[in-house]
């Protein structure tokens, strides 16, 4: 058996966006369960006047590439479920004709594995 469930969520201000993504897998008395979680979120905005300008800021702009990861690993033997969880979190930046917007954020991939009854 397999199952997929997908939601696609965005705020009334459309200043945050969450991208949901679950899948279900039985097979061979193991249950697994996948998850995807991505948020987005507009932190800031910035509109410039000239597309010179614009060039002018990116290069007194320091580069926002760092990225932090968290992995983690978990076993639950009251439920006997083991979970592995990776989750990245950062910042970008988007530009859209003459507007920079920064945007923060958060990726998280979750794997249950559950002993079926």
């Amino acid at each position: 058996m397999r199952e997929l469930v997908f939601k696609n969520l965005t705020s009334e201000d459309k200043k945050r966006k969450d991208l949901f993504i679950t899948e279900t897998i039985d097979r061979g008395g193991m249950r697994t369960v996948t998850q995807r979680h991505s948020t987005y979120m507009i932190s800031n905005r910035k509109t410039f006047a000239s597309h010179s300008e614009l060039e002018e800021w990116q290069k007194k702009v320091p580069a926002c590439n760092k990225r932090h990861v968290f992995v983690f690993k978990k076993r639950n033997t009251k439920e006997k479920k083991d979970s592995f969880i990776c989750d990245v979190v950062g910042k970008f930046y988007a530009v859209v004709k003459n507007d920079v917007y920064s945007i923060a954020f958060k990726h998280s991939f979750e794997l249950d594995f559950f002993a079926c009854q």
